[in-house]
């Protein structure tokens, strides 16, 4: 999904950094349950709540939303923040680092069959684009002070690179 169907407001490029290349991939969760997102257009309000809240942090605020792609629970992938921008997903390690953030709360529910299949094709593909190798695909947790993604999508995703890649291509 273009960002253009759910925002036409600009990141505030002079709060960003330029990205530079893409050698590593982070998974992340929303932490916010998906059960009150049954159409396109509640993702939007989602994507925009999750993009006013980064963006009027205190301290140091965000340029546009911290994520470059987002996967919804239909499996639809939501373009986020430019490719060209480092993203503001892992504090103090976002340099090269393309962020997918998975909405839902995968402490509490699991991430749905159409997320998986998306998480799987949408890595592979972007591993392959970018010559990144299963061993530099993070999650939130593994390189930052976090319990994202939650354990539901970490166990997929411990299990999913124990195999040497992503399942599902």
């Amino acid at each position: 999904m273009p960002r253009s169907s759910w925002t036409n407001v600009a990141p505030i490029v002079s709060r960003a950094h330029a990205m530079n290349g893409i050698s590593r991939i982070t998974v992340h969760h929303s932490a916010i349950p998906y059960d009150s997102l049954r159409s396109q257009a509640d993702v939007a309000r989602m994507l925009n709540g999750i993009r006013t809240e980064h963006m009027n942090r205190r301290g140091e605020p965000f340029a546009d939303i911290g994520y470059h792609f987002m996967i919804d629970p239909s499996g639809r992938i939501w373009e986020g923040r430019s490719l060209s921008l480092q993203g503001a997903h892992v504090a103090n390690n976002n340099e090269h680092n393309l962020g997918i953030m998975l909405m839902g709360h995968f402490d509490r529910q699991a991430p749905t069959a159409a997320q998986i299949a998306a998480l799987d094709s949408f890595v592979t593909r972007q591993m392959q684009a970018y010559r990144i190798s299963v061993n530099r695909v993070y999650t939130h947790q593994e390189i930052g002070k976090s319990a994202c993604p939650g354990r539901n999508l970490q166990r997929y995703m411990d299990q999913t690179r124990s195999r040497g890649q992503l399942a599902r291509a």
